[in-house]
């Protein structure tokens, strides 16, 4: 499934992550995206895989609940905000931080996606 637009690609990442699917994952990002969170940046798509599986393996849940996206050219900054439920019932909140770029087919992927936003500030 491709996203035809920057503000899509949440919608499909969401649906994939439900399913489980990484390989749908995986393929909303180019292939030296960075993915910087509170554990480190992961370049490529090796560890980007990493650590979207173990997301997915967690049993976690998430849901999107609201978004903001600016696009210049083949250019997008979005943020998403969201709520991440675990296995256990404890939930966590963020706002994700996201570049994403139009292919030359006309979809777009993400180059960054950071989950965790603001809290890459630190205190």
């Amino acid at each position: 499934m491709a996203a035809h637009s920057a503000t899509e690609l949440i919608k499909i990442f969401s649906d994939c992550f439900s399913a489980g699917d990484i390989d749908g994952l995986m393929a909303l990002y180019e292939e030296d995206a960075v993915f910087p969170n509170h554990h480190g940046a992961f370049k490529g798509a090796a560890q980007i895989r990493s650590v979207l599986q173990g997301y997915i393996d967690s049993g976690a849940t998430i849901e999107f609940n609201r978004q903001v996206a600016f696009e210049t050219g083949d250019i997008a900054l979005v943020q998403n905000g969201w709520t991440l439920t675990t296995t256990g019932g404890d939930t966590v909140k963020g706002v994700s931080v996201e570049v994403a770029r139009k292919q030359s087919d006309g979809t777009w992927k993400y180059v960054i996606d950071s989950p965790d936003g603001e809290a890459l500030l630190g205190d």
